[in-house]
C-alpha cells in the first residue's frame, strides 16, 4: 500500500490517499512515459521550427532568383536572336572570298527521353554549343581570309599600259580564218615601242620568244597568279629577275602571231586564263 498526502496550496486542506502498490507503479510508469513524450514533442517541435525557418529562407532565395532569372531569360532570348543572324553574315563574308555559304541544314530524328540521372540541357547549354560551333566556323573563316588575302595581294591591280581594247577576252572570230576561237587575254592598242609595265610585283618566270606570242614575258606574282605580255618588240627583263609593279618590262611590237602592233595581255590563275578586266583597274 502506498499513502499519498494531498495538501492544498494554502495548507488548510490535508488528505490522505492510499493507493495499492500496483496502481502506484502504473501511475509512475505513466508519468515517466508522459515526461518522455513531452521531451520528444519538444525536440520534434524544435526540429520543425528549424525546418520552417530553413524553408522560409529558401523561399526567399527562390523568389530572389526568380526576379533575377526573368531578365536573364530575356537576355538569353536576345542572344539567341542575335546568333540567328550569324548565318547571313557568314554568307555575306564568304561570297566575295569565293567560299560556299552554309545552306539550311537538315535536321530530324526521334526525340529520345533523357536517361535517368542524365544531365538536362538548358538554354545556356544550347547557346554554349552554338558558340563553340561558331568559334570553329570563325577559325575556318579566318583561314579562308588569310588564303584569300594572299590571292588578292597577288592579283594585278592595273593594266600594263594606257590604251583602248582592240579585242576582248573570250570567244571571237579569228582574224586569220574567220572561224570561232577563244581569246585567252585582251589586245591593247599600242604603237611600236610603247612602254609596257608590270601590272603587279613578282618574279619573271619567262622572258623570250614563245610560239604564237612572239617576244613575251611571263611574271609569277605568287599564290598561283601569273601575267603574260605578248608580241613585244623588245624584252627589258630576264628570267628569275624580281620586278615591282609599274616597272618597265619591255616595249610593245608586232612579233609572233599578230596582224599589227599591239600588246596581248593575259592573267592566269593556277594556269587557267581569266578576263584581266575583272581583276585589274584600267588606268
Amino acid at each position: 500500500m502506498l499513502n499519498v498526502l494531498v495538501v492544498r496550496g494554502d495548507g488548510r486542506f490535508i488528505r490522505w490517499i492510499s493507493l495499492p502498490r500496483g496502481v502506484a507503479k502504473l501511475l509512475l510508469v505513466v508519468a515517466v512515459i508522459g515526461s518522455i513524450a513531452n521531451v520528444a514533442a519538444l525536440v520534434h517541435y524544435a526540429s520543425l521550427y528549424r525546418h520552417h525557418a530553413t524553408l522560409v529562407a529558401t523561399n526567399g532565395i527562390l523568389e530572389e532568383n526568380a526576379r533575377v532569372l526573368a531578365p536573364l531569360r530575356r537576355r538569353l532570348a536576345e542572344v539567341r536572336e542575335e546568333m540567328g543572324t550569324w548565318d547571313s553574315l557568314h554568307a555575306a563574308v564568304l561570297k566575295p572570298l569565293g567560299g560556299q555559304p552554309r545552306g539550311a541544314a537538315g535536321v530530324g530524328g526521334p526525340a529520345l527521353a533523357i536517361p535517368k540521372g542524365g544531365k538536362t540541357l538548358d538554354e545556356i547549354d544550347v547557346l554554349l554549343a552554338h558558340v563553340r560551333e561558331e568559334s570553329r566556323r570563325l577559325r575556318t573563316l579566318g583561314q579562308m581570309a588569310r588564303e584569300a588575302g594572299g590571292v588578292l595581294a597577288a592579283l594585278p591591280q592595273r593594266l600594263p599600259l594606257r590604251s583602248g581594247i582592240n579585242s576582248g577576252y573570250g570567244p571571237r572570230l579569228s582574224p586569220w580564218t574567220g572561224r570561232p576561237e577563244f581569246h585567252a587575254g585582251i589586245d591593247l592598242a599600242a604603237g611600236p615601242g610603247t612602254p609596257v609595265q608590270a601590272t603587279q610585283g613578282g618574279v619573271v618566270r619567262f622572258a623570250g620568244t614563245a610560239v604564237g606570242y612572239g617576244e613575251s614575258v611571263v611574271i609569277d606574282h605568287g599564290a598561283g597568279i601569273e601575267s603574260r605580255y605578248g608580241h613585244l618588240q623588245k624584252v627589258a627583263v630576264s628570267r628569275g629577275q624580281r620586278v615591282e609593279r609599274g616597272q618597265l618590262i619591255g616595249l610593245s611590237g608586232n612579233t609572233g602571231r599578230s596582224t599589227a602592233p599591239h600588246l596581248h595581255y593575259e592573267v592566269l590563275v593556277d594556269g587557267r586564263p581569266i578576263d584581266p578586266r575583272r581583276v585589274t583597274r584600267e588606268n
